[in-house]
């Protein structure tokens, strides 16, 4: 598949060397000045676990135009720019498949305006980290030298179908595992859900570490979680995929702190969590929002969730 990944974030970049690596077609877009820095240097990854540095000469370009052709176009950015991107890319029809990874919780109609719906698949990636002064420094496994993390994929109407098991294949050919969901909009829903109130709790604490000793916050977020699952829950959304958020509706709640204490005091939370929210609070903030619409469909109060949600507003 001609690939192009729209988006050069840490992840992006990742996903980019990983597939160049495995002699896939892909091009990286970039623009600006980190399109010129990866046109002089390649993609540079900085792994925080082992601080091993790798440089990747991935093709660049710094637009997609309308003659463009690709097999598929990979959107990986963050929610609160997305409405930007999607009259750029409606503007090309020559794409055969559009693959939006990242947060959503308000579903696809936004998306639909733009781009027929038999182009577009939504996912998720796996890990997370940030890009300082061009450099992408991430985490794909939850610990040193462990299982990479699953991207997540699924079609709208949650079939699969024949680009959905070619799209499978060409992450898995790169060394990349692949989980398949068949309601990706009550996953996507439902890792909002998981995500949003721990950023409100890691920038209350202050960081990752502080928040270990901080118990208050953590019940706050598990209190905060439930909240969201039972929202979304009471709209029709059976489906969490998450086995992570049964532990938090039916362990005692000083199980569940002692767990999350060890959980944040850890590099992968320190990058995947902390790096992304103090470089993200935009995206946080946004998705926040989003998910007050949905509290706002229903009758249940949600006072711990409101409580973190401040504590991204107010930094």
């Amino acid at each position: 598949m001609k690939t192009l990944i729209f988006g050069a974030g840490p992840l992006g970049s990742l996903y980019a060397c990983l597939l160049h690596k495995a002699g896939k077609d892909v091009t990286i877009l970039a623009r600006n000045d980190h399109y010129k820095f990866l046109k002089e240097n390649g993609v540079v990854l900085v792994n925080e676990f082992t601080d091993e540095k790798l440089s990747t000469n991935v093709t660049v370009v710094d637009s997609l135009n309308s003659e463009d052709s690709y097999d598929l176009v990979i959107v990986l950015m963050r929610k609160n720019s997305i409405k930007k991107v999607l009259p750029v890319l409606n503007r090309n029809k020559n794409v055969k498949s559009f693959l939006f990874m990242g947060n959503n919780a308000l579903g696809f109609d936004e998306y639909l305006k733009y781009l027929p719906a038999e182009k577009l698949l939504f996912g998720f990636p796996g890990g997370g980290g940030s890009r300082i002064n061009h450099v992408a420094h991430y985490v794909d496994s939850e610990r040193p030298n462990g299982k990479r993390i699953s991207i997540t994929l699924g079609e709208i109407d949650g079939t699969i179908k024949d680009r959905t098991n070619q799209i499978k294949q060409l992450f898995e050919s790169s060394e990349v595992p692949v989980k398949v969901v068949d309601d990706i909009d009550s996953w996507l829903k439902y890792h909002v859900a998981f995500i949003n109130p721990v950023a409100g709790a890691l920038l209350k604490a202050g960081d990752n570490y502080k928040l270990v000793q901080d118990k208050e916050t953590i019940r706050k977020y598990i209190r905060a979680v439930n909240e969201c699952s039972k929202v979304l829950k009471s709209l029709g959304y059976k489906k969490s995929y998450n086995p992570k958020l049964t532990f938090f509706k039916w362990f005692p709640e000083f199980m569940l702190i002692k767990i999350l204490q060890q959980v944040f005091n850890s590099k992968f939370a320190e990058v995947a969590m902390m790096m992304h929210v103090n470089t993200a609070k935009d995206e946080m903030l946004e998705l926040g929002n989003d998910f007050k619409t949905l509290i706002n469909k229903t009758s249940i109060n949600t006072p711990n969730f409101n409580e973190l949600l401040s504590c991204i507003s107010s930094k």
